[in-house]
């Protein structure tokens, strides 16, 4: 399924359970976590915050709860996906210039959702090697710590989103990636 057919699917999901449109002017029902500062401030989970989203899944009817949570997963995925086209791409997905199979193996962004041994846990990767929430970034391989400011708010909005989705069961029939999962801190770039 194309991420286009998606977020074509979805989003009036989300306007239904609380998301904003443009011509929104009241604040979304529910917890107010639907409305995410994307430059820095906010849940926690942003550049220099907490590494865990502090976001609960929203109350209410379960299969709706899980679409909800999708649906905002997948508006913040197409906000960063400029990010991730300009800083991850050329390595992790297929025809990338700098693509090998490790990388991809580990992390594949070819479609949406991503793949590779670290797709159940991708938040807390994505987290981790750009450095959100503390310790040194060591993604892009070829420039760590590329991604700063704006664009690093917005990876961290997507990751947060993920991690609730998957929090909240959203993500059930996506598996645990190849099952193979090697930790050895070299993503063989």
């Amino acid at each position: 399924m194309t991420t286009r057919f998606l977020v074509s699917l979805l989003a009036p999901l989300a306007v239904a359970c609380g998301g904003k449109s443009a011509g929104d002017t009241a604040p979304p029902a529910g917890d107010g976590h639907a409305d995410h500062d994307h430059g820095g401030g906010g849940n926690g989970a942003t550049a220099g915050g907490d590494d865990h989203p502090t976001d609960t899944p929203p109350a209410g009817d379960g299969d709706a709860t899980k679409a909800a949570l999708l649906a905002a997963e997948t508006a913040a995925y197409e906000q960063a996906r400029p990010v991730f086209e300009a800083h991850c791409a050329k390595c992790h997905t297929k025809g990338g210039k700098n693509a090998k199979p490790k990388s991809l193996e580990h992390f594949d962004m070819t479609s949406y959702p991503f793949g590779g041994h670290h797709a159940v846990e991708i938040g807390a990767e994505v987290r981790k090697v750009l450095g959100i929430g503390g310790g040194k970034a060591t993604m892009p391989f070829d420039q760590p710590g590329a991604v700063k400011g704006d664009h690093l708010a917005l990876i961290a909005a997507w990751a947060d989103a993920y991690d609730n989705a998957h929090k909240g069961g959203a993500h059930a029939d996506r598996g645990h990636g190849d099952g193979d999962h090697h930790h050895d801190g070299d993503h063989h770039h």
